[in-house]
Protein backbone atom coordinates (compact mmCIF):
# COMPACT_ATOMS: atom_id res chain seq x y z
CA UNK A 1 0.00 0.00 0.00
CA UNK A 2 1.63 3.31 -0.86
CA UNK A 3 2.50 6.21 1.57
CA UNK A 4 -0.09 9.22 1.74
CA UNK A 5 1.37 12.03 0.23
CA UNK A 6 1.19 15.24 1.77
CA UNK A 7 1.17 18.75 0.05
CA UNK A 8 4.07 21.50 1.71
CA UNK A 9 2.54 25.59 1.68
CA UNK A 10 4.87 27.67 0.30
CA UNK A 11 4.77 29.63 3.71
CA UNK A 12 7.04 32.13 2.58
CA UNK A 13 4.66 33.68 0.14
CA UNK A 14 1.87 33.19 2.56
CA UNK A 15 0.72 35.40 6.31
CA UNK A 16 0.34 33.27 9.13
CA UNK A 17 -2.40 33.80 11.04
CA UNK A 18 -1.45 32.91 14.75
CA UNK A 19 -4.05 32.52 17.59
CA UNK A 20 -3.80 34.40 20.73
CA UNK A 21 -4.79 34.35 24.14
CA UNK A 22 -7.26 36.16 25.85
CA UNK A 23 -5.08 38.32 27.88
CA UNK A 24 -3.21 39.18 24.37
CA UNK A 25 -6.34 39.98 23.19
CA UNK A 26 -7.43 42.04 25.60
CA UNK A 27 -4.36 44.20 25.81
CA UNK A 28 -4.72 44.22 22.56
CA UNK A 29 -7.73 46.12 22.12
CA UNK A 30 -7.23 48.89 24.92
CA UNK A 31 -4.04 49.72 22.67
CA UNK A 32 -6.63 50.04 19.51
CA UNK A 33 -8.72 52.28 21.61
CA UNK A 34 -6.13 54.31 23.11
CA UNK A 35 -4.59 54.94 19.11
CA UNK A 36 -8.20 55.84 18.27
CA UNK A 37 -8.52 57.94 20.65
CA UNK A 38 -5.72 59.82 20.28
CA UNK A 39 -6.87 60.15 16.22
CA UNK A 40 -9.91 61.55 17.31
CA UNK A 41 -8.24 64.23 19.03
CA UNK A 42 -5.59 64.66 16.30
CA UNK A 43 -8.28 64.95 13.76
CA UNK A 44 -10.67 67.21 16.01
CA UNK A 45 -7.55 69.54 16.73
CA UNK A 46 -6.89 70.03 12.88
CA UNK A 47 -10.60 70.56 12.39
CA UNK A 48 -10.50 73.32 14.61
CA UNK A 49 -7.18 74.56 13.54
CA UNK A 50 -8.34 74.36 10.41
CA UNK A 51 -11.44 76.59 10.91
CA UNK A 52 -9.56 79.07 12.73
CA UNK A 53 -7.32 79.62 10.22
CA UNK A 54 -9.68 80.17 7.32
CA UNK A 55 -12.16 82.42 9.35
CA UNK A 56 -9.18 84.65 10.57
CA UNK A 57 -7.76 84.89 6.49
CA UNK A 58 -11.76 85.69 5.81
CA UNK A 59 -12.18 88.35 8.60
CA UNK A 60 -8.57 89.79 8.46
CA UNK A 61 -8.66 90.19 4.22
CA UNK A 62 -12.32 90.96 3.85
CA UNK A 63 -13.61 93.01 6.89
CA UNK A 64 -12.47 96.07 8.73
CA UNK A 65 -13.68 94.59 11.87
CA UNK A 66 -9.92 93.61 13.25
CA UNK A 67 -7.63 90.76 14.24
CA UNK A 68 -9.31 86.86 15.48
CA UNK A 69 -9.09 86.44 18.56
CA UNK A 70 -11.06 83.55 19.26
CA UNK A 71 -13.84 80.93 18.02
CA UNK A 72 -16.63 79.03 19.33
CA UNK A 73 -18.59 77.34 16.99
CA UNK A 74 -22.57 77.23 17.87
CA UNK A 75 -24.34 74.18 17.59
CA UNK A 76 -27.71 73.06 17.18
CA UNK A 77 -28.78 74.26 13.54
CA UNK A 78 -29.12 70.98 10.63
CA UNK A 79 -28.57 73.46 7.66
CA UNK A 80 -26.08 75.62 8.41
CA UNK A 81 -22.38 75.85 10.25
CA UNK A 82 -22.19 78.78 12.87
CA UNK A 83 -19.51 80.71 14.77
CA UNK A 84 -19.41 83.05 17.91
CA UNK A 85 -16.37 84.91 16.83
CA UNK A 86 -14.49 87.59 18.95
CA UNK A 87 -11.90 89.74 17.22
CA UNK A 88 -9.51 93.12 18.90
CA UNK A 89 -10.14 96.64 16.82
CA UNK A 90 -7.98 99.90 17.76
CA UNK A 91 -7.52 97.83 21.56
CA UNK A 92 -11.58 97.25 22.19
CA UNK A 93 -13.01 93.34 21.84
CA UNK A 94 -15.90 93.01 19.60
CA UNK A 95 -18.14 89.77 18.90
CA UNK A 96 -19.59 88.85 15.87
CA UNK A 97 -21.33 85.86 14.37
CA UNK A 98 -19.86 84.18 11.49
CA UNK A 99 -21.84 81.80 9.36
CA UNK A 100 -20.66 79.34 6.74
CA UNK A 101 -23.67 78.51 4.87
CA UNK A 102 -24.78 74.79 3.43
CA UNK A 103 -22.85 72.75 1.02
CA UNK A 104 -24.65 73.99 -2.39
CA UNK A 105 -26.30 77.22 -1.13
CA UNK A 106 -27.50 79.15 -3.54
CA UNK A 107 -26.15 83.04 -4.03
CA UNK A 108 -29.53 84.74 -5.20
CA UNK A 109 -31.33 82.89 -2.13
CA UNK A 110 -28.59 84.05 -0.19
CA UNK A 111 -29.00 87.86 -1.26
CA UNK A 112 -32.56 88.17 -1.00
CA UNK A 113 -32.01 86.84 2.71
CA UNK A 114 -29.18 89.68 3.27
CA UNK A 115 -31.45 92.57 1.43
CA UNK A 116 -34.47 91.29 3.47
CA UNK A 117 -32.50 91.73 7.08
CA UNK A 118 -31.54 94.72 6.13
CA UNK A 119 -34.39 96.15 4.54
CA UNK A 120 -36.13 95.25 8.03
CA UNK A 121 -33.55 96.67 10.25
CA UNK A 122 -33.35 100.12 8.38
CA UNK A 123 -37.20 100.18 8.64
CA UNK A 124 -37.80 99.47 12.31
CA UNK A 125 -37.48 95.55 12.98
CA UNK A 126 -35.31 95.69 16.29
CA UNK A 127 -34.90 92.18 17.27
CA UNK A 128 -32.78 91.02 13.79
CA UNK A 129 -29.02 90.68 13.23
CA UNK A 130 -28.17 91.32 10.10
CA UNK A 131 -24.95 90.60 8.03
CA UNK A 132 -22.16 93.79 7.41
CA UNK A 133 -20.44 94.96 4.41
CA UNK A 134 -16.68 93.63 3.63
CA UNK A 135 -14.28 95.49 1.85
CA UNK A 136 -15.58 94.86 -1.55
CA UNK A 137 -19.59 96.03 -0.31
CA UNK A 138 -20.64 92.82 -0.56
CA UNK A 139 -22.49 91.07 2.36
CA UNK A 140 -20.99 87.96 1.89
CA UNK A 141 -17.50 86.31 0.45
CA UNK A 142 -16.56 83.02 -1.37
CA UNK A 143 -13.75 80.50 -0.56
CA UNK A 144 -12.83 77.09 -1.88
CA UNK A 145 -12.94 74.48 0.70
CA UNK A 146 -10.70 71.16 0.08
CA UNK A 147 -13.61 68.10 0.51
CA UNK A 148 -12.29 64.32 0.33
CA UNK A 149 -10.29 65.05 -2.71
CA UNK A 150 -11.72 68.07 -4.61
CA UNK A 151 -12.14 71.99 -3.51
CA UNK A 152 -15.49 73.24 -3.70
CA UNK A 153 -16.65 76.68 -3.00
CA UNK A 154 -18.61 77.45 0.15
CA UNK A 155 -20.57 81.04 0.82
CA UNK A 156 -19.63 82.73 4.16
CA UNK A 157 -21.10 85.91 5.78
CA UNK A 158 -20.50 87.77 9.06
CA UNK A 159 -23.57 89.28 11.04
CA UNK A 160 -23.57 91.38 14.18
CA UNK A 161 -24.22 89.09 16.96
CA UNK A 162 -27.48 88.87 18.94
CA UNK A 163 -26.87 89.01 22.85
CA UNK A 164 -29.09 87.14 25.28
CA UNK A 165 -29.57 83.50 26.90
CA UNK A 166 -30.57 80.50 25.42
CA UNK A 167 -33.94 79.24 27.47
CA UNK A 168 -35.51 77.02 24.99
CA UNK A 169 -34.95 75.45 21.70
CA UNK A 170 -37.08 73.43 18.59
CA UNK A 171 -36.92 70.72 21.92
CA UNK A 172 -38.37 71.47 24.53
CA UNK A 173 -40.36 74.87 23.14
CA UNK A 174 -43.53 77.35 24.32
CA UNK A 175 -45.69 74.28 25.76
CA UNK A 176 -43.48 73.62 28.64
CA UNK A 177 -45.47 74.84 31.86
CA UNK A 178 -43.77 78.03 33.66
CA UNK A 179 -43.98 80.06 30.46
CA UNK A 180 -43.53 83.73 31.34
CA UNK A 181 -46.46 85.70 29.28
CA UNK A 182 -43.63 87.94 28.46
CA UNK A 183 -42.16 85.60 26.34
CA UNK A 184 -45.42 85.23 24.34
CA UNK A 185 -46.33 88.77 24.32
CA UNK A 186 -42.31 89.77 22.80
CA UNK A 187 -42.65 87.00 20.23
CA UNK A 188 -45.70 88.39 18.81
CA UNK A 189 -44.63 92.01 18.69
CA UNK A 190 -41.15 90.78 16.79
CA UNK A 191 -43.18 88.32 14.19
CA UNK A 192 -45.37 91.83 14.16
CA UNK A 193 -42.21 94.24 13.64
CA UNK A 194 -40.69 91.89 11.16
CA UNK A 195 -43.88 91.87 8.56
CA UNK A 196 -44.87 95.64 9.10
CA UNK A 197 -40.64 96.40 8.02
CA UNK A 198 -40.56 94.15 5.32
CA UNK A 199 -43.90 94.71 3.65
CA UNK A 200 -42.22 97.13 1.12
CA UNK A 201 -39.50 95.24 -0.21
CA UNK A 202 -38.42 94.96 -3.26
CA UNK A 203 -36.94 91.31 -4.06
CA UNK A 204 -35.78 92.36 -7.34
CA UNK A 205 -36.94 89.16 -8.84
CA UNK A 206 -34.97 87.11 -6.11
CA UNK A 207 -36.11 84.68 -3.75
CA UNK A 208 -35.27 82.51 -0.58
CA UNK A 209 -34.66 78.93 -0.20
CA UNK A 210 -37.12 76.38 -0.09
CA UNK A 211 -35.88 73.32 0.84
CA UNK A 212 -39.13 71.29 -0.43
CA UNK A 213 -39.88 73.07 -3.73
CA UNK A 214 -37.21 74.63 -6.13
CA UNK A 215 -40.04 76.55 -6.92
CA UNK A 216 -41.17 80.26 -5.62
CA UNK A 217 -44.50 79.03 -5.27
CA UNK A 218 -46.89 79.53 -2.25
CA UNK A 219 -46.90 77.22 0.95
CA UNK A 220 -50.82 76.38 0.11
CA UNK A 221 -49.94 75.05 -3.10
CA UNK A 222 -46.48 73.58 -1.69
CA UNK A 223 -49.46 71.65 0.56
CA UNK A 224 -51.75 71.16 -2.62
CA UNK A 225 -49.24 69.12 -3.93
CA UNK A 226 -47.44 67.76 -1.40
CA UNK A 227 -48.79 63.94 -1.53
CA UNK A 228 -47.77 63.60 -4.70
CA UNK A 229 -44.11 65.10 -3.82
CA UNK A 230 -43.77 62.35 -1.12
CA UNK A 231 -44.29 59.55 -3.36
CA UNK A 232 -41.25 61.11 -5.41
CA UNK A 233 -39.17 61.26 -2.34
CA UNK A 234 -40.42 57.38 -1.72
CA UNK A 235 -38.82 56.44 -5.37
CA UNK A 236 -35.65 58.01 -4.17
CA UNK A 237 -35.58 56.49 -1.17
CA UNK A 238 -36.11 53.26 -3.27
CA UNK A 239 -32.98 53.89 -5.36
CA UNK A 240 -30.82 54.95 -2.53
CA UNK A 241 -31.46 51.21 -1.15
CA UNK A 242 -33.78 52.31 2.26
CA UNK A 243 -35.81 50.15 3.93
CA UNK A 244 -35.85 50.61 7.56
CA UNK A 245 -38.03 52.06 10.38
CA UNK A 246 -38.39 55.07 8.82
CA UNK A 247 -39.60 54.11 5.34
CA UNK A 248 -42.04 51.85 7.20
CA UNK A 249 -43.58 54.57 8.79
CA UNK A 250 -43.74 56.90 5.81
CA UNK A 251 -45.25 53.95 3.97
CA UNK A 252 -48.04 53.65 6.81
CA UNK A 253 -49.24 57.39 7.62
CA UNK A 254 -48.63 58.35 3.78
CA UNK A 255 -52.63 58.08 4.11
CA UNK A 256 -53.24 60.34 6.63
CA UNK A 257 -50.54 62.58 5.46
CA UNK A 258 -52.88 62.76 2.07
CA UNK A 259 -55.97 63.49 3.67
CA UNK A 260 -54.64 66.57 5.96
CA UNK A 261 -53.02 68.09 3.01
CA UNK A 262 -56.30 67.84 0.83
CA UNK A 263 -58.48 69.47 3.86
CA UNK A 264 -56.05 72.54 4.47
CA UNK A 265 -55.62 73.47 1.11
CA UNK A 266 -57.33 76.61 1.07
CA UNK A 267 -58.74 77.92 -2.70
CA UNK A 268 -56.99 80.15 -4.47
CA UNK A 269 -60.06 83.10 -4.62
CA UNK A 270 -59.48 83.15 -0.51
CA UNK A 271 -55.61 82.89 -0.64
CA UNK A 272 -55.52 85.35 -3.12
CA UNK A 273 -57.09 88.19 -0.58
CA UNK A 274 -54.83 87.59 2.32
CA UNK A 275 -51.94 89.65 3.37
CA UNK A 276 -48.68 88.76 1.57
CA UNK A 277 -45.52 89.75 2.68
CA UNK A 278 -41.84 88.58 3.71
CA UNK A 279 -42.03 85.46 6.66
CA UNK A 280 -39.50 83.84 8.57
CA UNK A 281 -40.83 80.29 7.87
CA UNK A 282 -38.35 79.40 10.94
CA UNK A 283 -40.31 80.95 13.58
CA UNK A 284 -39.53 78.15 16.41
CA UNK A 285 -38.19 78.81 20.29
CA UNK A 286 -34.62 77.99 19.39
CA UNK A 287 -34.35 81.37 16.78
CA UNK A 288 -34.45 83.56 19.53
CA UNK A 289 -32.33 84.59 22.11
CA UNK A 290 -34.33 85.59 25.54
CA UNK A 291 -33.55 87.95 28.85
CA UNK A 292 -33.54 86.14 31.97
CA UNK A 293 -37.28 87.20 32.58
CA UNK A 294 -37.90 85.57 29.41
CA UNK A 295 -38.52 88.29 27.32
CA UNK A 296 -37.33 87.80 23.16
CA UNK A 297 -34.25 90.21 22.59
CA UNK A 298 -32.94 88.71 19.59
CA UNK A 299 -34.68 86.30 16.08
CA UNK A 300 -32.29 84.92 14.36
CA UNK A 301 -31.98 82.20 11.30
CA UNK A 302 -33.66 83.80 8.37
CA UNK A 303 -32.06 81.73 5.48
CA UNK A 304 -35.29 79.73 4.99
CA UNK A 305 -37.71 83.15 4.59
CA UNK A 306 -39.57 83.61 1.77
CA UNK A 307 -42.60 85.55 0.36
CA UNK A 308 -46.06 84.31 1.42
CA UNK A 309 -49.67 84.66 3.44
CA UNK A 310 -48.67 85.80 6.74
CA UNK A 311 -51.43 83.37 7.96
CA UNK A 312 -48.94 80.69 7.01
CA UNK A 313 -46.62 81.82 8.69
CA UNK A 314 -48.78 82.47 12.27
CA UNK A 315 -49.94 78.57 11.44
CA UNK A 316 -46.52 77.34 10.95
CA UNK A 317 -45.24 79.37 14.21
CA UNK A 318 -48.12 77.98 16.31
CA UNK A 319 -47.34 74.46 15.54
CA UNK A 320 -43.68 74.69 15.75
CA UNK A 321 -44.27 76.76 19.50
CA UNK A 322 -47.07 75.65 21.01
CA UNK A 323 -46.90 72.00 19.77
CA UNK A 324 -46.05 69.60 22.63
CA UNK A 325 -43.21 67.06 22.46
CA UNK A 326 -43.94 65.30 25.84
CA UNK A 327 -45.56 61.63 25.73
CA UNK A 328 -48.34 62.38 27.16
CA UNK A 329 -49.50 65.02 25.21
CA UNK A 330 -47.50 64.08 22.18
CA UNK A 331 -49.17 66.55 19.06
CA UNK A 332 -51.19 68.49 21.40
CA UNK A 333 -51.60 72.28 20.74
CA UNK A 334 -52.36 74.96 23.50
CA UNK A 335 -54.61 76.65 21.96
CA UNK A 336 -55.21 78.96 25.27
CA UNK A 337 -51.91 80.34 23.96
CA UNK A 338 -52.40 80.11 20.51
CA UNK A 339 -55.42 82.84 21.13
CA UNK A 340 -53.04 85.04 23.32
CA UNK A 341 -50.46 85.18 20.48
CA UNK A 342 -52.63 85.95 17.96
CA UNK A 343 -54.12 88.57 19.69
CA UNK A 344 -51.04 90.27 20.73
CA UNK A 345 -49.89 89.97 17.51
CA UNK A 346 -52.87 92.11 16.01
CA UNK A 347 -52.46 94.81 18.34
CA UNK A 348 -49.29 94.92 17.75
CA UNK A 349 -49.87 95.30 14.27
CA UNK A 350 -52.32 97.99 14.98
CA UNK A 351 -49.82 99.84 17.14
CA UNK A 352 -47.19 100.57 14.14
CA UNK A 353 -50.18 101.00 11.81
CA UNK A 354 -48.22 99.51 8.41
CA UNK A 355 -50.43 96.60 7.25
CA UNK A 356 -53.93 95.64 8.85
CA UNK A 357 -54.38 93.49 11.16
CA UNK A 358 -55.77 89.80 10.71
CA UNK A 359 -58.61 90.12 8.23
CA UNK A 360 -62.02 87.82 9.03
CA UNK A 361 -61.50 85.96 6.60
CA UNK A 362 -57.96 85.41 7.65
CA UNK A 363 -59.15 84.14 10.90
CA UNK A 364 -61.69 81.96 9.37
CA UNK A 365 -58.69 79.61 8.04
CA UNK A 366 -57.00 79.33 11.26
CA UNK A 367 -57.65 75.36 11.44
CA UNK A 368 -56.35 74.92 7.82
CA UNK A 369 -52.58 76.97 8.22
CA UNK A 370 -52.41 75.05 12.03
CA UNK A 371 -52.33 71.64 9.15
CA UNK A 372 -50.35 72.89 6.69
CA UNK A 373 -47.80 74.38 9.17
CA UNK A 374 -47.65 70.55 10.91
CA UNK A 375 -47.90 69.20 7.54
CA UNK A 376 -44.58 71.78 6.43
CA UNK A 377 -42.74 70.30 9.14
CA UNK A 378 -43.37 66.65 8.45
CA UNK A 379 -42.10 67.30 4.18
CA UNK A 380 -39.24 68.74 6.08
CA UNK A 381 -38.80 65.19 7.88
CA UNK A 382 -39.32 63.67 4.94
CA UNK A 383 -37.11 66.10 1.98
CA UNK A 384 -33.68 65.89 4.82
CA UNK A 385 -33.83 62.32 4.42
CA UNK A 386 -33.89 62.34 0.94
CA UNK A 387 -30.92 64.49 0.82
CA UNK A 388 -29.19 62.96 3.28
CA UNK A 389 -29.92 58.16 3.14
CA UNK A 390 -27.07 58.91 5.83
CA UNK A 391 -29.15 60.31 8.27
CA UNK A 392 -30.60 58.58 11.57
CA UNK A 393 -33.43 56.49 10.76
CA UNK A 394 -34.76 56.72 14.30
CA UNK A 395 -34.24 59.89 14.97
CA UNK A 396 -36.49 60.97 11.97
CA UNK A 397 -38.79 58.67 13.37
CA UNK A 398 -39.19 60.21 16.20
CA UNK A 399 -39.68 63.33 14.05
CA UNK A 400 -42.34 61.79 12.25
CA UNK A 401 -44.48 60.40 14.64
CA UNK A 402 -44.96 63.72 16.58
CA UNK A 403 -45.81 65.80 13.49
CA UNK A 404 -48.96 62.24 12.46
CA UNK A 405 -49.45 62.77 16.17
CA UNK A 406 -50.44 66.69 16.08
CA UNK A 407 -51.99 65.65 12.46
CA UNK A 408 -53.80 63.41 14.20
CA UNK A 409 -54.94 65.56 17.17
CA UNK A 410 -55.68 68.51 14.66
CA UNK A 411 -58.82 66.26 13.03
CA UNK A 412 -59.58 65.49 16.39
CA UNK A 413 -59.53 69.17 17.58
CA UNK A 414 -60.88 70.68 14.65
CA UNK A 415 -64.48 72.16 16.05
CA UNK A 416 -62.85 73.45 18.90
CA UNK A 417 -60.18 75.47 16.70
CA UNK A 418 -62.71 76.77 14.36
CA UNK A 419 -64.65 77.43 17.59
CA UNK A 420 -61.60 79.88 18.60
CA UNK A 421 -61.40 81.30 15.09
CA UNK A 422 -64.90 82.45 15.37
CA UNK A 423 -64.40 84.47 18.73
CA UNK A 424 -60.79 85.61 18.06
Amino acid sequence: MEKEKFVTLHTEQMLNYRSATSEELGNLQVKAQKQSEEANSLYQLSKEQYYYSFIAEIVEKHYDIGTLSEVWQIFGGYINTTFGIYTIKDGERQTWLFRMYKRGKNLDSLLFEHRLLLHARKNGFSFGAAPILNHEGKTYCQKEILLADEKEEFLFAVFNYVDGDVLYDWIPNWAEEGLNDTTIASAARCMAEFHSSTNDFDPQGLHGDNIMDSEDSPCNELIHKFPRTLLEYRKIYEKAGLNNVFTEYFDAVWPIFDKMCAKSYIPPEDYSQMQINPCHCDFHAGNFKYLPDGTICGSFDYDMAKFDSRLFEIGLAMHYVFASWKLATKGAIRLDRVERFIRLYDEEIQKIGKIPPLSALEKSYLYEVLVQGTAYVYGWTTSAVMYDPTLNPHEYLYYSQHYVACMNWLEEHETEIRELSAKL
